[in-house]
Protein backbone atom coordinates (compact mmCIF):
# COMPACT_ATOMS: atom_id res chain seq x y z
CA UNK A 1 0.00 0.00 0.00
CA UNK A 2 1.27 3.45 -0.91
CA UNK A 3 0.66 6.45 1.44
CA UNK A 4 0.57 9.98 0.11
CA UNK A 5 3.05 12.30 1.77
CA UNK A 6 1.48 15.65 2.74
CA UNK A 7 2.59 18.44 0.48
CA UNK A 8 3.44 20.50 3.51
CA UNK A 9 4.74 18.83 6.65
CA UNK A 10 3.19 19.97 9.94
CA UNK A 11 6.36 21.72 10.99
CA UNK A 12 6.04 24.03 7.99
CA UNK A 13 2.58 25.05 9.13
CA UNK A 14 3.83 25.65 12.64
CA UNK A 15 6.70 27.75 11.36
CA UNK A 16 4.30 29.75 9.21
CA UNK A 17 1.92 30.29 12.11
CA UNK A 18 4.75 31.31 14.44
CA UNK A 19 6.12 33.75 11.89
CA UNK A 20 2.64 35.21 11.38
CA UNK A 21 2.13 35.71 15.12
CA UNK A 22 5.56 37.31 15.50
CA UNK A 23 4.94 39.59 12.53
CA UNK A 24 1.52 40.58 13.90
CA UNK A 25 2.99 41.34 17.32
CA UNK A 26 5.74 43.38 15.70
CA UNK A 27 3.26 45.40 13.65
CA UNK A 28 0.97 45.97 16.65
CA UNK A 29 3.95 46.94 18.82
CA UNK A 30 5.32 49.32 16.18
CA UNK A 31 1.94 51.01 15.84
CA UNK A 32 1.51 51.37 19.59
CA UNK A 33 5.00 52.79 20.12
CA UNK A 34 4.56 55.21 17.21
CA UNK A 35 1.13 56.42 18.36
CA UNK A 36 2.24 56.26 22.02
CA UNK A 37 -1.19 56.78 23.68
CA UNK A 38 0.31 57.07 27.17
CA UNK A 39 3.13 59.35 26.07
CA UNK A 40 5.77 57.17 27.73
CA UNK A 41 8.10 56.64 24.76
CA UNK A 42 8.50 60.27 23.76
CA UNK A 43 7.40 59.52 20.20
CA UNK A 44 6.95 62.59 17.97
CA UNK A 45 3.54 64.21 18.27
CA UNK A 46 2.06 64.66 14.80
CA UNK A 47 -0.99 66.85 14.31
CA UNK A 48 -3.93 64.80 13.09
CA UNK A 49 -2.39 61.50 14.20
CA UNK A 50 -1.22 61.49 17.81
CA UNK A 51 -0.65 65.08 18.93
CA UNK A 52 -3.47 64.86 21.49
CA UNK A 53 -3.27 62.01 23.99
CA UNK A 54 -6.35 60.33 25.47
CA UNK A 55 -7.18 60.48 29.14
CA UNK A 56 -6.60 56.85 30.10
CA UNK A 57 -7.37 55.24 33.45
CA UNK A 58 -4.51 52.73 33.44
CA UNK A 59 -0.76 53.07 34.07
CA UNK A 60 -1.32 56.66 35.14
CA UNK A 61 1.54 56.77 37.63
CA UNK A 62 3.99 55.45 35.04
CA UNK A 63 2.76 57.82 32.32
CA UNK A 64 2.95 60.85 34.60
CA UNK A 65 6.38 59.82 35.88
CA UNK A 66 7.89 59.30 32.43
CA UNK A 67 6.65 62.66 31.17
CA UNK A 68 7.60 64.45 34.38
CA UNK A 69 11.13 63.09 34.30
CA UNK A 70 11.47 64.03 30.64
CA UNK A 71 10.52 67.67 31.32
CA UNK A 72 12.35 67.87 34.67
CA UNK A 73 10.47 71.10 35.38
CA UNK A 74 11.33 73.76 37.93
CA UNK A 75 7.68 73.94 39.07
CA UNK A 76 5.73 70.85 40.10
CA UNK A 77 1.97 70.67 40.66
CA UNK A 78 0.71 67.82 42.87
CA UNK A 79 -2.70 66.76 44.13
CA UNK A 80 -5.86 64.98 43.03
CA UNK A 81 -8.29 65.60 40.16
CA UNK A 82 -9.02 69.13 41.35
CA UNK A 83 -5.39 70.09 40.70
CA UNK A 84 -5.15 67.92 37.58
CA UNK A 85 -8.11 69.73 36.00
CA UNK A 86 -7.70 73.20 37.47
CA UNK A 87 -4.00 74.12 37.39
CA UNK A 88 -2.58 74.54 33.90
CA UNK A 89 1.23 74.21 33.80
CA UNK A 90 1.27 76.17 30.54
CA UNK A 91 -0.10 79.27 32.23
CA UNK A 92 1.74 82.30 30.80
CA UNK A 93 2.73 83.39 34.33
CA UNK A 94 5.25 80.57 34.47
CA UNK A 95 6.85 81.41 31.12
CA UNK A 96 6.96 85.11 32.02
CA UNK A 97 9.02 84.20 35.06
CA UNK A 98 11.23 81.84 33.06
CA UNK A 99 9.75 78.85 34.87
CA UNK A 100 8.91 75.45 33.43
CA UNK A 101 5.94 73.70 35.05
CA UNK A 102 4.53 70.18 34.99
CA UNK A 103 1.28 68.84 36.45
CA UNK A 104 1.94 65.60 38.35
CA UNK A 105 -1.57 65.47 39.88
CA UNK A 106 -3.57 62.27 39.41
CA UNK A 107 -7.30 61.83 39.93
CA UNK A 108 -8.18 59.87 43.06
CA UNK A 109 -4.69 60.16 44.54
CA UNK A 110 -3.69 61.44 47.97
CA UNK A 111 -0.71 62.99 49.72
CA UNK A 112 1.01 59.62 50.02
CA UNK A 113 1.30 59.29 46.24
CA UNK A 114 2.43 62.92 45.98
CA UNK A 115 5.21 62.13 48.47
CA UNK A 116 6.28 59.09 46.45
CA UNK A 117 6.26 61.11 43.23
CA UNK A 118 8.42 63.78 44.83
CA UNK A 119 10.87 61.15 46.02
CA UNK A 120 11.08 59.64 42.52
CA UNK A 121 11.85 63.08 41.12
CA UNK A 122 14.54 63.59 43.75
CA UNK A 123 16.15 60.31 42.72
CA UNK A 124 16.24 61.51 39.10
CA UNK A 125 17.72 64.89 40.06
CA UNK A 126 14.48 66.64 39.08
CA UNK A 127 13.00 67.80 42.37
CA UNK A 128 11.16 71.07 41.58
CA UNK A 129 12.30 74.34 43.10
CA UNK A 130 8.71 75.55 43.39
CA UNK A 131 5.96 73.14 44.40
CA UNK A 132 2.18 73.50 44.47
CA UNK A 133 0.47 70.83 46.58
CA UNK A 134 -3.32 70.74 46.72
CA UNK A 135 -4.76 69.39 49.97
CA UNK A 136 -8.34 68.15 50.22
CA UNK A 137 -10.48 68.09 53.36
CA UNK A 138 -12.25 64.97 52.14
CA UNK A 139 -8.97 63.01 52.09
CA UNK A 140 -8.37 63.81 55.76
CA UNK A 141 -11.94 63.17 56.86
CA UNK A 142 -12.16 59.92 58.82
CA UNK A 143 -8.66 60.09 60.28
CA UNK A 144 -7.03 57.02 58.74
CA UNK A 145 -4.39 55.31 60.86
CA UNK A 146 -0.83 55.95 59.66
CA UNK A 147 1.25 53.19 58.13
CA UNK A 148 5.04 53.22 57.79
CA UNK A 149 6.11 55.04 54.64
CA UNK A 150 8.00 52.72 52.31
CA UNK A 151 11.74 53.45 52.12
CA UNK A 152 13.07 54.64 48.79
CA UNK A 153 14.91 51.40 48.03
CA UNK A 154 11.70 49.37 48.25
CA UNK A 155 9.57 51.84 46.29
CA UNK A 156 11.39 52.63 43.03
CA UNK A 157 9.91 54.78 40.32
CA UNK A 158 7.63 52.99 37.80
CA UNK A 159 9.54 51.28 35.00
CA UNK A 160 8.91 50.21 31.43
CA UNK A 161 9.17 46.54 32.32
CA UNK A 162 8.08 43.36 30.54
CA UNK A 163 4.65 43.43 32.12
CA UNK A 164 4.02 46.96 30.91
CA UNK A 165 5.14 46.08 27.38
CA UNK A 166 2.90 43.01 27.35
CA UNK A 167 -0.12 44.99 28.57
CA UNK A 168 0.23 48.14 26.47
CA UNK A 169 2.53 47.52 23.50
CA UNK A 170 2.13 43.93 22.35
CA UNK A 171 -1.58 43.71 23.10
CA UNK A 172 -5.02 44.41 21.72
CA UNK A 173 -5.58 46.79 24.64
CA UNK A 174 -2.67 48.86 23.44
CA UNK A 175 -3.96 48.76 19.86
CA UNK A 176 -7.38 49.88 21.06
CA UNK A 177 -5.77 52.81 22.87
CA UNK A 178 -3.82 53.71 19.72
CA UNK A 179 -6.95 53.65 17.55
CA UNK A 180 -8.72 55.74 20.18
CA UNK A 181 -5.84 58.22 20.05
CA UNK A 182 -6.18 58.60 16.28
CA UNK A 183 -9.96 59.04 16.57
CA UNK A 184 -9.42 61.59 19.35
CA UNK A 185 -7.65 63.97 16.97
CA UNK A 186 -10.96 64.63 15.22
CA UNK A 187 -13.34 64.48 18.20
CA UNK A 188 -15.26 67.66 18.95
CA UNK A 189 -14.87 67.42 22.73
CA UNK A 190 -12.08 64.93 23.48
CA UNK A 191 -11.20 63.54 26.89
CA UNK A 192 -7.52 64.35 26.70
CA UNK A 193 -4.43 65.42 28.62
CA UNK A 194 -1.66 67.72 27.56
CA UNK A 195 2.01 66.93 27.22
CA UNK A 196 2.63 68.61 30.57
CA UNK A 197 0.04 66.56 32.46
CA UNK A 198 -2.94 68.92 32.43
CA UNK A 199 -6.45 67.55 31.85
CA UNK A 200 -8.60 70.34 30.34
CA UNK A 201 -11.81 68.27 30.58
CA UNK A 202 -13.04 69.26 27.12
CA UNK A 203 -15.40 66.28 27.22
CA UNK A 204 -17.42 68.08 29.89
CA UNK A 205 -18.31 70.77 27.35
CA UNK A 206 -20.32 68.11 25.54
CA UNK A 207 -21.86 67.02 28.85
CA UNK A 208 -23.00 70.57 29.53
CA UNK A 209 -24.46 70.93 26.05
CA UNK A 210 -26.33 67.65 26.48
CA UNK A 211 -27.47 67.87 30.11
CA UNK A 212 -26.59 71.32 31.46
CA UNK A 213 -24.43 72.37 34.40
CA UNK A 214 -27.28 71.85 36.85
CA UNK A 215 -27.27 68.08 36.31
CA UNK A 216 -23.49 67.90 36.81
CA UNK A 217 -23.72 69.95 40.02
CA UNK A 218 -26.62 67.92 41.38
CA UNK A 219 -25.16 64.50 40.63
CA UNK A 220 -21.77 65.35 42.09
CA UNK A 221 -23.27 67.07 45.14
CA UNK A 222 -25.39 64.04 46.04
CA UNK A 223 -22.42 61.74 45.50
CA UNK A 224 -20.23 63.95 47.71
CA UNK A 225 -22.80 64.08 50.51
CA UNK A 226 -23.17 60.29 50.56
CA UNK A 227 -19.38 59.86 50.68
CA UNK A 228 -18.99 62.35 53.53
CA UNK A 229 -21.70 60.70 55.61
CA UNK A 230 -20.03 57.30 55.28
CA UNK A 231 -16.85 58.57 56.92
CA UNK A 232 -16.22 58.92 60.66
CA UNK A 233 -16.44 62.53 61.85
CA UNK A 234 -12.85 62.92 62.91
CA UNK A 235 -9.45 64.01 61.59
CA UNK A 236 -7.29 61.78 63.80
CA UNK A 237 -7.39 57.98 64.09
CA UNK A 238 -9.24 56.44 67.06
CA UNK A 239 -5.96 55.68 68.81
CA UNK A 240 -4.95 59.34 68.61
CA UNK A 241 -1.88 60.94 67.06
CA UNK A 242 -1.39 61.83 63.41
CA UNK A 243 -3.51 60.45 60.62
CA UNK A 244 -2.04 58.78 57.56
CA UNK A 245 -2.74 61.84 55.42
CA UNK A 246 -1.16 64.20 57.96
CA UNK A 247 1.91 61.97 58.08
CA UNK A 248 2.19 61.96 54.27
CA UNK A 249 1.94 65.76 54.02
CA UNK A 250 4.60 66.14 56.70
CA UNK A 251 6.91 63.73 54.87
CA UNK A 252 6.31 65.61 51.62
CA UNK A 253 7.18 68.95 53.25
CA UNK A 254 10.24 67.48 54.98
CA UNK A 255 11.59 66.26 51.65
CA UNK A 256 10.84 69.51 49.85
CA UNK A 257 12.22 71.70 52.63
CA UNK A 258 15.43 69.68 52.87
CA UNK A 259 15.98 70.39 49.16
CA UNK A 260 15.32 74.11 49.65
CA UNK A 261 12.11 74.13 47.62
CA UNK A 262 9.29 76.62 48.19
CA UNK A 263 5.96 74.89 48.72
CA UNK A 264 2.50 76.37 48.27
CA UNK A 265 -0.08 74.35 50.20
CA UNK A 266 -3.39 75.03 48.47
CA UNK A 267 -6.87 74.64 49.94
CA UNK A 268 -8.93 74.24 46.79
CA UNK A 269 -11.59 76.75 45.68
CA UNK A 270 -14.67 74.66 46.38
CA UNK A 271 -17.89 76.15 45.08
CA UNK A 272 -20.00 77.74 47.83
CA UNK A 273 -22.49 74.90 47.41
CA UNK A 274 -19.98 72.52 49.00
CA UNK A 275 -19.38 74.89 51.90
CA UNK A 276 -23.12 75.17 52.59
CA UNK A 277 -23.58 71.41 52.43
CA UNK A 278 -20.65 70.77 54.79
CA UNK A 279 -22.10 73.24 57.26
CA UNK A 280 -25.63 71.84 57.02
CA UNK A 281 -24.36 68.28 57.52
CA UNK A 282 -22.45 69.27 60.65
CA UNK A 283 -18.93 69.27 59.19
CA UNK A 284 -18.38 73.05 59.41
CA UNK A 285 -16.44 72.97 62.66
CA UNK A 286 -14.33 70.03 61.52
CA UNK A 287 -13.55 71.86 58.26
CA UNK A 288 -12.28 74.85 60.24
CA UNK A 289 -10.26 72.54 62.49
CA UNK A 290 -8.73 70.94 59.39
CA UNK A 291 -7.65 74.31 58.01
CA UNK A 292 -5.90 75.09 61.28
CA UNK A 293 -4.20 71.68 61.10
CA UNK A 294 -2.86 72.51 57.63
CA UNK A 295 -1.44 75.80 58.89
CA UNK A 296 0.12 74.07 61.91
CA UNK A 297 1.79 71.50 59.65
CA UNK A 298 3.18 74.27 57.44
CA UNK A 299 4.52 76.23 60.40
CA UNK A 300 6.01 73.13 61.96
CA UNK A 301 7.54 71.50 58.90
CA UNK A 302 8.24 74.27 56.45
CA UNK A 303 11.10 76.22 57.92
CA UNK A 304 9.52 79.39 56.54
CA UNK A 305 9.31 78.10 52.96
CA UNK A 306 5.82 76.60 53.12
CA UNK A 307 3.03 79.02 52.28
CA UNK A 308 -0.65 78.20 52.82
CA UNK A 309 -3.30 79.66 50.52
CA UNK A 310 -7.01 79.23 51.19
CA UNK A 311 -9.24 79.70 48.14
CA UNK A 312 -12.31 78.02 49.65
CA UNK A 313 -13.83 81.12 51.22
CA UNK A 314 -17.13 82.69 50.18
CA UNK A 315 -16.29 85.11 47.38
CA UNK A 316 -17.74 86.32 44.07
CA UNK A 317 -15.75 83.56 42.36
CA UNK A 318 -17.04 80.70 44.52
CA UNK A 319 -20.57 82.11 44.43
CA UNK A 320 -20.86 81.74 40.66
CA UNK A 321 -24.56 81.13 39.99
CA UNK A 322 -25.52 77.57 39.11
CA UNK A 323 -27.71 77.52 35.99
CA UNK A 324 -31.30 76.37 36.39
CA UNK A 325 -32.38 72.84 35.59
CA UNK A 326 -32.89 72.44 31.86
CA UNK A 327 -30.49 75.25 30.94
CA UNK A 328 -28.08 73.73 28.42
CA UNK A 329 -26.88 77.00 26.94
CA UNK A 330 -25.08 78.56 29.88
CA UNK A 331 -21.42 77.63 30.29
CA UNK A 332 -19.95 78.67 33.63
CA UNK A 333 -16.68 80.53 33.70
CA UNK A 334 -15.21 79.08 36.89
CA UNK A 335 -16.66 75.62 37.54
CA UNK A 336 -17.55 72.34 35.89
CA UNK A 337 -19.42 71.34 39.04
CA UNK A 338 -19.07 72.20 42.71
CA UNK A 339 -15.92 70.19 43.34
CA UNK A 340 -13.97 70.82 40.14
CA UNK A 341 -12.97 74.30 39.07
CA UNK A 342 -11.97 75.30 35.56
CA UNK A 343 -8.60 76.48 34.31
CA UNK A 344 -9.87 80.07 34.39
CA UNK A 345 -10.30 79.99 38.17
CA UNK A 346 -7.12 77.98 38.57
CA UNK A 347 -5.29 80.75 36.71
CA UNK A 348 -6.62 83.26 39.25
CA UNK A 349 -5.31 81.12 42.11
CA UNK A 350 -1.91 80.64 40.45
CA UNK A 351 -1.63 84.39 39.90
CA UNK A 352 -2.14 85.05 43.60
CA UNK A 353 0.38 82.39 44.61
CA UNK A 354 2.97 83.86 42.24
CA UNK A 355 2.59 87.34 43.69
CA UNK A 356 0.12 89.00 41.37
CA UNK A 357 -2.23 91.55 43.01
CA UNK A 358 -5.85 90.61 43.62
CA UNK A 359 -8.43 89.80 46.27
CA UNK A 360 -9.11 86.13 45.51
CA UNK A 361 -7.91 83.83 48.26
CA UNK A 362 -6.32 84.39 51.66
CA UNK A 363 -2.75 83.63 52.64
CA UNK A 364 -2.82 81.90 56.01
CA UNK A 365 -0.30 81.71 58.83
CA UNK A 366 -0.22 81.21 62.58
CA UNK A 367 -1.03 84.85 63.23
CA UNK A 368 -4.18 85.25 61.16
CA UNK A 369 -5.67 81.74 61.10
CA UNK A 370 -8.04 82.09 64.08
CA UNK A 371 -9.35 85.45 62.89
CA UNK A 372 -9.86 84.14 59.35
CA UNK A 373 -11.64 81.00 60.50
CA UNK A 374 -14.15 83.10 62.46
CA UNK A 375 -14.78 85.35 59.46
CA UNK A 376 -14.91 82.47 57.00
CA UNK A 377 -17.36 80.33 58.93
CA UNK A 378 -19.47 83.35 59.78
CA UNK A 379 -19.90 84.08 56.07
CA UNK A 380 -20.94 80.50 55.39
CA UNK A 381 -23.49 80.50 58.21
CA UNK A 382 -24.85 83.88 57.11
CA UNK A 383 -25.24 82.64 53.54
CA UNK A 384 -26.95 79.48 54.76
CA UNK A 385 -29.47 81.58 56.71
CA UNK A 386 -30.25 83.78 53.69
CA UNK A 387 -33.09 82.45 51.52
CA UNK A 388 -32.10 82.00 47.92
CA UNK A 389 -31.60 79.43 45.15
CA UNK A 390 -28.19 78.28 46.44
CA UNK A 391 -29.39 77.77 50.01
CA UNK A 392 -32.58 76.06 48.83
CA UNK A 393 -30.67 73.68 46.56
CA UNK A 394 -28.13 72.81 49.27
CA UNK A 395 -30.93 72.03 51.73
CA UNK A 396 -32.77 69.94 49.14
CA UNK A 397 -29.64 67.89 48.39
CA UNK A 398 -28.89 67.31 52.06
CA UNK A 399 -32.49 66.35 52.73
CA UNK A 400 -32.67 63.91 49.83
CA UNK A 401 -29.47 62.18 50.88
CA UNK A 402 -30.44 61.93 54.53
CA UNK A 403 -33.84 60.44 53.66
CA UNK A 404 -32.26 57.52 51.79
Amino acid sequence: MTFLTPARPWHSYLQWMFATVVAALFVVGAINVFIDPLGVFGSPRIVGINASKPYLDHHRELARWQAGRRFCSSVGIFGNSRAEIGFDPENALFANRRLSAFNHAIAGSDANLAYRQLRWLQGAGCLPETIILGVDFIDFLGGSSPTPLAPAESDPAPRLDARFLAETVFSLTGLRDSLNTIWLQWARYPATRTERGFSPLYNYVGEVEQSGHYVLFRQRAEENARNWLRKPRRLQPPEGGRSGDEQAVEAFLDLASAAGSTVYLVIYPYHAQIRLMLERLGFGGLFAEWKKMIVDIAERQGGGKVIVWDFSGISPETLEEIPAAGDRRTHLRNYWESGHFKRELGDRALARMLGEPGDFGVRLNGENIDRWLAVDRGRVQSLLATPGPLQTEADDIVGSVQRR
